[in-house]
């Protein structure tokens, strides 16, 4: 009989052969031999850039891609790897469910920001509320029990959220919201996908509307929220995550999908480059991209239908709402127009300008904030997309 230690060796070198002979069909005299050239070598910022660029090319080409990539993730499985892709924020556990961990940081940015852009705010006579969005776990010691490291995520987030809210910043903590109605965070969230579901935005975007009337003088009807006022149209097994298609559907498998309608009747006017465009709830939906192909691997992200536009609700009275926000917003922004006059969101790790000069452009009566909680202590890091998240200056 082989032992378990030995079929793995065996499995480990077959997969080896089987590497090289993907990468002798995949065209090695054009970005690999680049690639190779940068290895060992001291590498500059721009460098780095480069090797990147190479690596993501080189990928792209390879000879029967899917298949190479299901090879890979198969090995995973059957040699139980769960912290392959670690470099890159991704570990898998042991029910196939994939995780990100956090760094701990002192949370001194992120508060200093954050009470500076209130006093900027206080000053113009606009509200503020902060949410925190949750990440796919509220219990750190997760990461300790599955893979035997430290993540920080809801210890980062109970400081800075203690500390802001010590500061007057009213806060919702939607972590909170889930252990109040018994939820499970796993259900909230994708396998394959740092995201939530659908019906998780719309779930939260109440709890967003409760807190406008709460802290920022709104009386939004939340029972527009109810599922009940929604059509469901589901798929199962249709699509792979961000993070799945690195680690590949044959070892973490597919996500089922819900786009969520209101079955009452919307009327908009969109904010575009050309003026104001009329439309209703069905044009924040891109339809075409859950026109999958053969190939999982490419196309567009599912979670990416729904997009964040700037709008005019022509069936609500009252309310001009600046939303500060990343892409968990996809599915938030949407329905929070239904429940408000006029909302514009803002993702300000994509935005050059000043915040603040856009604040006051805007003539807004209330600006959320609304973060991931892996958004604190981005700052720490240099080169994350989501450094300048909390740069309102």
């Amino acid at each position: 009989m082989i032992k378990e230690n030995d079929g793995k060796k065996v499995l480990a070198v077959l997969f080896g052969i089987f590497v090289l002979i993907f990468m002798l069909k995949s065209n090695p005299d054009t970005e690999a031999k680049a690639l190779f050239r940068y290895l060992g070598q001291d590498m500059s910022a721009d460098d780095a850039v480069s090797i990147e660029k190479l690596e993501s090319q080189y990928a792209m080409r390879l000879w029967k891609q899917p298949l190479f990539l299901d090879l890979n993730g198969a090995a995973a499985r059957l040699l139980s790897v769960q912290g392959y892709y670690s470099r890159q924020g991704i570990y898998v556990t042991k029910d196939r469910y994939i995780v990100s961990p956090a760094n701990q940081t002192s949370t001194d940015y992120e508060y200093e920001q954050m009470t500076a852009f209130k006093s900027f705010l206080d000053e113009r006579g606009i509200h503020l509320l902060y949410v925190n969005e949750p990440t796919k776990y509220v219990d750190d010691s997760l990461f300790r029990e599955e893979f035997g490291i430290e993540s920080y995520s809801n210890r980062n987030a109970d400081l800075f959220l203690q500390r802001i809210s010590d500061a007057g910043i009213a806060v919702i903590d939607l972590r909170e919201k889930i252990a109040e109605e018994g939820l499970n965070v796993y259900d909230m969230f994708y396998r394959t996908d740092h995201h939530w579901t659908t019906r998780s935005g719309l779930w939260a975007t109440r709890k967003m509307a409760e807190g406008l009337n709460e802290y920022c003088g709104y009386s939004i009807d939340t029972s527009i929220y109810d599922e009940s006022n929604y059509s469901f149209t589901e798929w199962k097994n249709c699509w792979l995550g961000e993070q799945g298609r690195k680690v590949a559907v044959s070892y973490v498998g597919l996500d089922d999908y819900t786009e969520i309608k209101p079955k009452f009747e919307t009327s908009y006017s969109f904010k575009t480059s050309d003026g104001l465009v009329d439309g209703t709830f069905d044009d924040f939906i891109d339809e075409e991209i859950y026109e999958a192909g053969e190939n999982i691997y490419a196309g567009e992200s599912w979670h990416y239908s729904y997009m964040q536009r700037d709008v005019i609700n022509k069936n609500a009275d009252y309310g001009k709402v600046l939303l500060l926000g990343d892409s968990y917003a996809q599915v938030t922004e949407p329905f929070l127009s239904l429940g408000v006059r006029e909302v514009d969101a803002l993702i300000t790790r994509d935005y050059e300008g000043s915040v603040r000069d856009y604040v006051d452009a805007g003539d807004y009566d209330t600006v959320i904030v609304a973060y991931a909680q892996f958004m604190i202590g981005a700052h720490d890091v240099e080169e994350s997309a989501n450094s300048s998240s909390f740069t309102f200056e």
